[in-house]
């Protein structure tokens, strides 16, 4: 079976949307992979072969009416996701001003990416299931449309975003006409999908309300086939651990838990938090986050590094932002480090809203601290440290949730018998 991703990103595990579909794809029996994307960088070497549609390329093919818009892409060894962005880019990455979109859309108007490069590609690939996400950005659905139509091969979208929502809190009247016009770019790419896939039940509720089609729930998984591989013993202080991306707000939360930490602390020190992340810091986030004994920034590590630091942790800890603009975000979201967690079968304590779809999860499924001020974190801490036996029960539900959810088989099993039926 030949798979086509089409994205912006390069597929590669250093990206969520990459990390995902290479997890659930990558062992099927006969698969191949190639991919069409628009950033720069490079995929992963399971991806067999690739071809990008450069906007500077683009821009200059406007301006110049000489350049060759998209080329095949090649790549060594130990490459994948490497090379930097433009600063132009970085910074529209960062700001995400609303009249950097339009600008972008204008630049896919003339029709240059429509190459015989890419006609030629497609070609080559003869794919026979397309695979993309669910996207706002107009660019990236129009490509989906034009690879769809010159294919004739059924679309598989993978919505994981809450991208498509009304709720966004407070807006300028710009955010609200490009969230508008956006929508009507993504029901055109569902009215073409001959599957969707969501990352949450409350994503699946609520998308197939909104555009009239079944979904189905799929997510990372991993294998937990065998017995949890749980702690035999916890170390004193109690070592709490946090990897990933704390941007959102998220540090705020993790905040809570460090002024929580320090309140357990003031007798001497009997837990400590740290945080393994490489989003940019501001000094009040470091302030925040930097605590004495009890709170440590440790910075980014190599994804090589998180599955041995998470295993050496006596708690893992996910977090969300409390704040409403955030929470509207990350609604329907599912973190993919959770699934990471669960196989890890190490106690989970969660810091934020119980009405988001990760968060949610954790509570139906009773795998989990959950805590929201940092009242409740003291509460909820002091009760573990004072009955180290309890660390052993959350550490077997998470392993117990992530086995009945999210197991890699189970999910396997469904996309294939899915993608084959397509065919």
């Amino acid at each position: 079976m030949k798979i086509l991703f089409i994205s912006m990103s390069p597929i590669h595990m250093g990206v969520s949307i990459g990390n995902t579909f290479l997890n659930v794809l990558s062992d099927f029996p006969d698969a191949h992979f190639a991919s069409v994307y628009t950033k720069s960088g490079f995929p992963d070497p399971r991806v067999e072969t690739a071809f990008r549609i450069s906007e500077k390329n683009l821009l200059r093919r406007i301006l110049c009416r000489t350049k060759t818009v998209g080329t095949l892409v090649s790549q060594r060894v130990g490459q994948a996701g490497a090379e930097p962005e433009d600063r132009l880019v970085t910074f529209a990455r960062k700001k995400r001003y609303t009249p950097l979109f339009w600008a972008q859309a204008l630049l896919w108007l003339p029709p240059y990416w429509k190459s015989e490069a890419l006609h030629a590609y497609l070609d080559a690939v003869q794919p026979d299931v397309l695979f993309t996400i669910l996207s706002d950005s107009v660019p990236l659905n129009k490509l989906i449309w034009h690879i769809r139509d010159y294919t004739k091969k059924p679309l598989v979208v993978y919505a994981w975003d809450n991208n498509y929502t009304l709720q966004m809190g407070a807006a300028s009247p710009l955010v609200w006409l490009n969230r508008a016009v956006n929508r009507r770019y993504m029901r055109k790419t569902v009215r073409r999908s001959a599957q969707m896939y969501v990352i949450s039940d409350v994503q699946k509720r609520d998308y197939e309300k909104a555009f009239g089609v079944p979904c189905k729930v799929l997510t990372k998984s991993a294998d937990f086939s065998g017995e949890p591989p749980v702690k035999t013993q916890y170390n004193s202080p109690l070592q709490l651990v946090f990897t990933g991306n704390i941007g959102t707000n998220r540090w705020k939360s993790l905040a809570m838990l460090a002024e929580a930490l320090e309140q357990i602390n003031r007798n001497g020190v009997r837990a400590q938090l740290r945080v393994y992340t490489a989003t940019p810091l501001t000094a009040e986030m470091k302030n925040a986050l930097q605590k004495g004994e009890s709170s440590f920034i440790m910075g980014s590590i190599p994804g090589s590094e998180v599955p041995r630091i998470q295993s050496e942790a006596d708690m893992l800890v996910h977090a969300e932002a409390m704040d409403r603009k955030n929470r509207l975000i990350v609604r329907q979201s599912f973190s993919t480090k959770l699934v990471d967690y669960f196989k890890a079968a190490r106690p989970i304590l969660a810091v934020g809203p119980q009405d988001v779809a990760s968060i949610a999860h954790l509570v139906e499924n009773d795998c989990a601290l959950t805590a929201q001020s940092v009242g409740a974190l003291v509460e909820k801490l002091e009760a573990v440290l004072a009955d180290p036996a309890s660390l052993d029960r959350l550490a077997r539900q998470a392993y117990a949730c992530g086995k009945k959810h999210h197991d890699k088989a189970q999910m396997q099993s469904m996309l294939h018998d899915d993608l084959l039926a397509l065919q």
